[in-house]
């Protein structure tokens, strides 16, 4: 069961930020969850739709300028771009979930997702597309037919065989309130691996091992990657 860090390690520090990455690779982490929006077409690493709460800022976060974000912090931590954190993540061999978060953030992920493999020499196999917004991975499929990519579902999908097979998926991310094991199995048989959020309990993670799940999200990243392999060696 691999462990994505959710938002980096953001139970040790302010979700999405710079510090909240490093201090994932810090840990042993080869696995990274965040989320993006656009800023006047420039991708920034946020998870929430507002400013207000999480940061300094206040308002929608696709709303403001660049320059306006760039004076707002969180806990200190600068809301850094997408680009940034790649940069810094790119000498790990890292493997890098970003979620489509933005409703405006299609456009300007497809134009930078062939610089991120050609100059940032990512490989397309490191990088998981997932989002809610499962028109976004049906385009981006059409764009770029070797991208991995992973619809978000909140609830139980009525139909798993037309997300799956329509977008071709490497994965479906589900909610741990509604994953089940015939949801498992299903995703299966169709060719499609199921990774599961938000996951930090004990009991979650010894629960979705004996379902098959294929890996979770984890503010925690170290304490749940330590309990997956307490239950490998009780195998």
């Amino acid at each position: 069961m691999r462990v994505y860090a959710h938002r980096g390690a953001s139970g040790y520090g302010a979700e999405n930020t710079l510090a909240a990455i490093k201090k994932s690779v810090a840990l042993g982490c080869n696995a990274v969850e965040i989320d993006v929006h656009s800023v006047e077409g420039e991708l920034y690493v946020f998870h929430d739709r507002r400013l207000d709460g999480k940061s300094t800022g206040t308002g929608l976060i696709e709303a403001v300028t660049q320059e306006y974000l760039a004076r707002v912090t969180v806990d200190g931590e600068p809301i850094p771009k997408l680009w940034e954190l790649l940069e810094y993540l790119q000498p790990f061999d890292a493997l890098i979930n970003i979620e489509l978060k933005g409703l405006n953030s299609l456009g300007p992920f497809m134009a930078l997702y062939p610089e991120i493999l050609e100059k940032l020499n990512y490989r397309a196999d490191q990088l998981l597309i997932s989002s809610f917004h499962h028109g976004f991975l049906f385009a981006l499929r059409q764009a770029f037919p070797d991208a991995m990519l992973a619809p978000l579902i909140e609830g139980v999908p009525e139909d798993m065989a037309a997300i799956v097979t329509r977008l071709q998926a490497f994965s479906l991310h589900l909610s741990v309130n509604f994953v089940t094991r015939e949801l498992v199995q299903d995703a299966h048989a169709r060719g499609a691996k199921v990774f599961v959020y938000t996951v930090d309990n004990r009991d979650d993670i010894h629960y979705l091992s004996q379902m098959g799940v294929d890996g979770i999200f984890s503010n925690f990243p170290d304490v749940s990657a330590d309990c997956v392999h307490q239950l490998l060696l009780t195998r």
